[in-house]
């Protein structure tokens, strides 16, 4: 009996070769704001081991279920859009497609979001010509009245200089790697 208790101790304290565990009810009891935007904790964590990234996506959608009703209508989008772009570099095309349409909040069109994420569907679908308007159309579109605070709160909190338009580096790495894989194209590569 007391070996038994002593073997099922160590199983449980035994360090896990799965690269991709963690602790699910510890990651659903997150807030919104812990599980998305600390950049070392969260559904981060596990997507930055890239054989990890299924995981992250299905934690994504793992978390917005459960948080159902209790998200605002930011978090749920922002949830939407992070799992699309998980799936887009897994080459789930489709299924990343319809998740990152609903991660555009339809309340905001002054930021350029929604032309950003048009001209991801557009680079996932091979449709270049729609991914230079959306590309155009981003470029065009004027910074807020608060750009300065907004450039201010991202240095202080994640130590990053944003430039306007936001996304339009990645849009026009997309046009760059055109016909590469969303990986290749979101990080920039050269043009071939």
């Amino acid at each position: 009996m007391l070996l038994a208790a002593i073997a099922a101790l160590l199983l449980q304290s035994a360090p896990t070769s799965d690269p991709c565990a963690y602790d699910r009810g510890a990651m659903l009891a997150l807030s919104p704001e812990a599980f998305d935007q600390d950049l070392e904790g969260g559904w981060r964590s596990l997507s930055d081991t890239p054989d990890c990234r299924e995981a992250a996506a299905d934690l994504l959608a793992a978390f917005r279920t459960a948080h159902w009703g209790e998200l605002t209508p930011g978090e749920l989008h922002i949830n939407y859009w992070h799992e699309g772009q998980l799936r887009a570099s897994l080459d789930q095309r489709l299924r990343a497609k319809r998740l990152l349409l609903a991660g555009v909040n339809p309340a905001i069109t002054s930021d350029g979001f929604q032309d950003y994420a048009l001209g991801t569907v557009a680079f996932l679908d091979n449709d270049r010509e729609a991914l230079q308007a959306a590309r155009d159309r981003l470029a065009a579109t004027p910074p807020p009245d608060d750009w300065a605070e907004t450039v201010a709160s991202f240095r202080e909190q994640y130590g990053v200089e944003v430039k306007w338009p936001m996304n339009l580096n990645v849009l026009d790495n997309m046009l760059a790697c055109f016909g590469r894989s969303y990986d290749e194209a979101y990080e920039g590569c050269k043009a071939p």
